[in-house]
């Protein structure tokens, strides 16, 4: 009782002490810090975390580190946000703890945790009340104190700040602290998992002794890894780098006799660029360089400085078992210091810090989590295989254990085979109509890579019994083919871009992957020596490359394969793909469970209308590209993107209208594609613009899109809004002028896009231009300019129940304009808020976007179709009927970021004329007669088109 009274005389001893927030140690002691019991407190210059001093604290048992602070009173909200955040120095590993204990007025505990001193070196200590122990119950804080552990000992503080209101969502468990965040236990925060997995064991038995074929497996893998990680000649560039960045981070000695002094390594998240401060990025730079210096010219200097930078990094943190306060991310700033760790593997296993370096690898590759197979409902495991894949497997390799690098490789395999199992709901991972997912959504911009780390996986692990499994290549060759449909010829439409509007291709490493895939099995089901298809596929995307790859498949008589051609399906991004010759149009929307763009406040600001619809023809270029087609960021209108409805707003109102992430999901559940035959198709959404600022929360549309051979026939319908400040509009193009005028034969209504795409309006006020037109940059908001040939329809403002109809040709010849410039190739049969409907005559094919539940009175074959559905068919004779019903709505229960809850089946029952049969059974169709009528109950499921063909015999 007396020392509690000490204690409370000294923390209201000084009522003009200042409620600090940030503590700095630079000067002297704080007058708010004092010891109890025995001990001293000073600043120190052996280590520091910031500036160029810390506190030391010398303690004995039983002694204290006491701390005033002004009163802070907490509710729940508070326990959630504020926290402490700090530094902590240790010089040697111990097996006991400091606590933390924080008190209310009566001297009592509310709050408490223990910070772990098992490891050596500067370790983080981030933790918000929520996380914390204690009662809890008097959420009144005056003061805080340190208990030392039950020894003499030392410590040092740096970086500390308290109380820390705004605590870091991704704060990161470790060694020190494991139950810091219990947002650990979502598999959303993959990054910040790695200490939970470290807690896992491998199921997979440690052999005592490998078999002839292990042994040569594990040789085989290792002269491939080295084969394709040799760069030849060390790039002088990197070299230099590392030694500029090595002398900004005066590396010293600590006087202490152990580690180090130097520029703080800290996580981007609390890097000070301005004052020096370096991260992830600037370890990898160095190591890297040094590697190479090292590896590929024998430089002594390098060598040395490259241990010595490693050591460094461990004891600022970059080690086994800590999390450095906030770990998100990091896969993408350390990629080389794994492959070139493999270049220095011998020197390592040489080192006296061996297995130091080793489990620090291990460890920030998250080799631990491969231990187990993969967790079902893992989520964003695109990062996870883009950037740590290759370092799984280094790590793997470089056990200097043959036994565990066979437990370890066989770990990895196993996992990476689970983890490339089709994934439920909106979660990370391939889904089953080979869309990839990221961020909750289809994202090709994150694909890429991923295609190429998996390649190589496959290709070094290919022949062996550590390869993956069949089931596995066969997923992940879907997602393959997926982006072979909807890039063309590398490069991908702004409808599906993510927030990188104008950005992203396959790489070349990506389609060397088509390669590694193809050799490594037929997945096609021939029996073949390899994939006959991907090679084909292969072929073509590398064009007139010379590679091993390419020459072994030439010689084998592989042909490089045409462009895709067809109509491609793609409902988990509510998109579809429409092909022939070397042209692509990209169509997309966005329901409840598919975004419509994602939006960053410095990225895409004004991307809010990519999905509205939008019907993006990509044709031009050699190779073809959206540059080559007319689409270029330089004075580019973003409220025009072709095909969309939308009001055409100033971009300060168009701008991202949150401080953070926009992904806006529509409230309504009918938008996507669907497709006949796999050759047509068709589009079909309810567009609903939600309430968000400068939005306008009443804009509705229904709008089609349908597809045959080069024809597309828009359709538009129920076009509303109040917005009386701004006109709407439906693009119909807007392109870089190429000289080419938009109206062809002084017809206001035939118009031409200048990369030979025709356009003609059957419905709408017309609006063309060729203007120099002045814009926004989406990440700087910078002026851009350029000049674009552009044409849309315009609706006015506060349009009610507005209307449209156009067809568009896609690079006819000189004939077939002609004819269809005489005669329309196509009959409008329905197009109002129930349905929009269209008969193509050229090939038989009607189709139908049924909004509301469509009984037609005098159509000859259908007689209802329920609400929300679309059905093509053709009648390919008089007895044989080809016919597709899709509802494009993924139906998940779980309407959140991303979800593990699976698209559910739905039932849908579509009433057709005369008696008809399936030749044979087929799944999730059900026949049922009533009169001269056939029921066909279908089920649909994944937004997938479940196609059929009908008889009368």
């Amino acid at each position: 009782m007396k020392d509690i009274c000490f204690i409370f005389l000294f923390l209201f001893s000084s009522l003009s002490s200042s409620y600090a927030q940030l503590v700095g140690f630079e000067e002297s002691v704080p007058q708010t810090f004092k010891v109890a019991g025995k001990g001293e407190l000073k600043t120190s210059s052996l280590f520091y975390k910031e500036g160029k001093s810390s506190l030391e604290w010398d303690f004995q048992p039983g002694s204290t580190l006491d701390v005033q602070v002004s009163p802070l009173s907490l509710n729940a909200k508070k326990e959630q946000q504020f926290g402490i955040t700090l530094w902590i120095y240790n010089e040697k590993p111990q097996q006991d703890s400091v606590r933390f204990e924080f008190l209310n007025e009566a001297g009592e505990v509310s709050y408490w945790f223990s910070y772990h001193l098992q490891a050596a070196g500067w370790r983080a200590c981030w933790i918000s009340f929520a996380y914390m122990n204690g009662n809890k119950k008097d959420k009144n804080i005056v003061g805080y104190r340190l208990v030392a552990p039950q020894r003499e000992g030392r410590i040092f503080l740096d970086r500390l700040t308290f109380p820390e209101k705004k605590m870091n969502l991704r704060t990161t468990p470790d060694q020190q602290l494991p139950t810091n965040n219990g947002l650990s236990n979502r598999d959303l925060w993959h990054w910040c998992l790695v200490w939970k997995w470290e807690k896992q064991s491998y199921d997979i038995p440690l052999l005592s002794k490998l078999t002839s074929r292990q042994k040569k497996d594990l040789k085989t893998i290792e002269q491939r890894l080295t084969d394709f990680l040799d760069v030849k000649k060390a790039p002088q560039g990197q070299v230099n780098a590392a030694y500029k960045t090595f002398e900004k981070a005066a590396i010293t000695p600590s006087a202490a006799g152990t580690g180090f002094t130097g520029m703080p390594v800290v996580a981007p998240d609390e890097q000070d660029k301005k004052k020096g401060e370096m991260s992830w990025n600037d370890i990898e730079t160095m190591l890297a360089g040094f590697a190479y210096d090292a590896c590929y010219n024998q430089n002594e200097t390098s060598k040395k400085n490259y241990f010595t930078v490693f050591d460094y990094a461990i004891d600022q943190g970059f080690a086994f078992g800590s999390g450095m306060g906030t770990n998100h991310h990091y896969g993408y700033q350390i990629r080389k210091i794994y492959t070139t760790a493999w270049l220095m593997r011998n020197e390592i296993y040489k080192h006296p810090h061996r297995d130091v370096y080793l489990s620090t690898l291990r460890f920030w590759a998250a080799l631990q989590e491969t231990r187990q197979p993969c967790s079902p409902g893992r989520d964003e495991l695109l990062d996870s295989w883009h950037t740590l894949l290759m370092a799984k497997l280094i790590s793997a390799m470089m056990f200097p254990d043959a036994n565990r690098q066979e437990q370890a490789l066989n770990g990895l395999s196993r996992w990476l085979s689970s983890s490339l199992r089709y994934t439920p709901g909106t979660i990370g991972g391939i889904k089953v109509d080979g869309t990839t997912f990221h961020h909750g959504g289809f994202y090709p911009g994150y694909t890429t890579g991923v295609l190429a780390t998996i390649g190589q996986f496959i290709a070094f692990t290919n022949g062996t019994d550590f390869e993956l499994t069949e089931e596995a290549r066969q997923h992940i060759k879907s997602a393959f083919i997926a982006m072979r449909n909807y890039c063309n010829f590398y490069e991908w439409g702004i409808g599906i871009s993510g927030r990188h509007p104008f950005g992203g291709k396959m790489g070349s490493e990506d389609i060397e992957a088509f390669a590694n895939i193809a050799l490594s099995g037929d997945l096609s089901g021939r029996g073949d020596a390899f994939d006959h298809g991907l090679a084909a596929d292969y072929l073509r995307l590398i064009r007139n490359g010379d590679t091993p790859n390419a020459r072994f498949f030439k010689k084998e008589g592989i042909q490089p394969a045409q462009a895709p051609q067809g109509f491609f399906v793609y409902n988990y991004g509510s998109a579809g793909i429409f092909r022939r010759a070397d042209w692509m149009v990209t169509l997309k929307g966005y329901t409840t469970d598919v975004w419509g763009a994602e939006i960053y406040a410095k990225d895409n600001r004004y991307g809010r209308y990519q999905s509205y619809g939008s019907v993006q023809i990509m044709g031009k270029g050699n190779p073809v590209s959206r540059a080559g087609s007319g689409f270029v960021q330089e004075g580019w209108d973003w409220n025009r993107l072709p095909g969309t409805t939308t009001i055409h707003l100033p971009f300060e109102l168009l701008d991202s209208p949150l401080k953070g992430t926009t992904m806006a999901r529509s409230e309504e559940n009918f938008s996507g594609s669907s497709s006949l035959g796999g050759m047509n198709g068709m589009f079909a959404m309810k567009l609903m613009e939600r309430d968000y600022d400068n939005f306008t929360s009443d804009f509705v549309a229904r709008k089609s899109v349908f597809c045959f051979d080069n024809r597309m026939i828009c359709l538009g319908t129920g076009i509303t809004n109040s917005n009386a400040d701004y006109p709407t509009e439906t693009t119909l193009f807007q392109t870089k002028f190429n000289g080419k005028e938009p109206k062809a034969d002084n017809d206001d209504y035939w118009l031409h896009d200048g990369y030979d795409n025709y356009y003609h309006v059957v419905d709408g006020t017309v609006r063309s231009q060729v203007a120099d037109q002045e814009s926004r940059h989406e990440k700087t908001r910078e002026k851009t300019a350029g000049k674009f040939s552009s044409a849309w329809i315009e609706h006015g403002k506060a349009p009610k129940d507005g209307t449209y109809e156009y067809m568009v040709l896609i690079q006819p010849s000189a004939a077939e304009l002609d004819e269809l410039q005489k005669t329309p190739a196509y009959e409008v049969l329905q197009r109002d808020q129930m349905a929009h409907v269209v008969y193509d005559k050229k090939t038989g094919i009607t189709g139908y976007a049924a909004f509301e539940a469509y009984q037609p009175v005098n159509d000859q074959f259908i007689v209802s179709i329920p609400a929300e559905t679309m059905v093509m068919y053709d009648k390919e004779s008089d007895n044989r009927i080809r016919l597709s019903v899709c509802d494009p709505n993924l139906n998940l229960a779980e309407k959140t970021y991303t979800t593990k809850e699976p698209s559910r089946p739905i039932s849908k029952k579509i009433v057709v004329k005369g008696i008809w049969m399936l030749p044979s059974p087929q799944e999730g169709i059900q026949l049922e007669y009533e009169g001269n009528n056939t029921l066909l109950n279908v089920t649909c499921q994944h937004g997938q088109p479940v196609e059929m063909l009908l008889t009368n015999k």
